[in-house]
């Protein structure tokens, strides 16, 4: 009886055990797929980078033809492809605002303008070839989910604050927006940023109704930039798909889109080199210079959205050929 008994609790030990390893093997296999799914959804596998792909500019405006400002560009920047050597491939250019046709506003008109961006945008407030009298909420390493979630962020004299409690606190008349370097570094989908974007404007619509808002493009870096594991999906072709998509979302919430590239990136699409400070994405003091031209050049003299009628000019002109010589004086 006594042998049954222990062949009993040798058969229900191994019984257990085997339960036991079964068990944990489901668990281990189901923490490994958690693991594997998460993976994917922070490191997804990046597109290539010969693969032509459809932006939200392009799926918007089609035609090859459209445009929603007239005017006649005075440069053309072209990007170098891997495979089929040099094309033009600037669609955002045809959704940035053109330069006005009078003087460059005075610099004391950027007194009442907010900008709103990270380190490269405090370069702006830095250095005196910049705008140093214009207000800040520029933040070192900030993207646009900060701003909309509300979180705390530190200015370059350290003052702690949340950025669209300070913008509205301004009331300006103008809101400059630069974001993005910091969160397209790595060469992966960036849905989430332009969806946080198009979150941002809407907020900074609703706290300052009356203000005119930039949608600036994200600035050029130099070619070895992307070299760099850190800085991976910091490149051109990249770059340009992204500024194609803010384009398109400027046009859609009613903004302004301001190319710098017109005068930061040289014929490749790259980051001047007498502009580049020597990590090659931000900028030496000279490139302050031409961002500021460029701005007092493009202001809001009329509505993006809704360009004046072609025969708009010709009745005008009409209209002048038929009053009389002596009203004239």
């Amino acid at each position: 009886m006594a042998d049954y008994q222990e062949y009993r609790r040798h058969v229900l030990h191994r019984r257990w055990r085997r339960m036991f390893a079964t068990f944990l093997a489901l668990v281990l296999l189901v923490l490994l797929c958690g693991v594997w799914v998460l993976w994917r959804q922070l490191y997804p596998t990046p597109p290539s980078r010969n693969e032509p792909q459809t932006t939200l500019l392009e799926q918007a405006l089609p035609s090859a033809e459209w445009s929603t400002l007239s005017y006649t560009r005075q440069t053309s920047t072209t990007v170098q492809k891997l495979a089929d050597g040099v094309t033009t491939a600037m669609d955002f250019r045809l959704a940035s605002m053109p330069a006005a046709q009078s003087e460059p506003v005075d610099l004391s008109y950027f007194d009442t303008a907010v900008f709103l961006g990270d380190s490269i945008t405090q370069g702006m407030q830095i250095y005196d070839t910049g705008l140093p009298n214009a207000h800040y909420c520029a933040y070192r390493g900030v993207g646009p989910s900060a701003v909309v979630n509300g979180s705390t962020c530190r200015r370059a004299d350290g003052v702690e604050e949340v950025p669209l409690d300070a913008l509205a606190s301004y009331a300006p008349q103008s809101v400059y927006i630069l974001l993005g370097t910091n969160v397209l570094t790595q060469d992966r989908d960036y849905s989430s940023f332009l969806n946080y974007y198009g979150l941002m404007l809407d907020r900074i619509r609703e706290l300052v109704p009356g203000a005119d808002i930039y949608v600036q493009s994200i600035t050029p870096v130099r070619p070895e930039v992307s070299a760099d594991a850190r800085h991976s999906g910091m490149y051109a072709e990249r770059f340009i798909r992204v500024n194609n998509d803010l384009a398109a979302l400027a046009v859609e919430k009613g903004c302004y889109f301001l190319d710098l590239w017109e005068v930061l990136a040289d014929e490749n699409g790259d980051l001047r080199a007498e502009y580049a400070q020597p990590d090659g994405y931000h900028l030496q003091p000279e490139g302050y210079t031409a961002w500021v031209d460029y701005l007092r050049t493009h202001v809001a003299h009329s509505r993006i959205v809704a360009p004046e009628a072609p025969d708009a000019a010709a009745s005008s002109e009409a209209a002048a050929s038929s009053t009389p010589a002596s009203s004239a004086a």
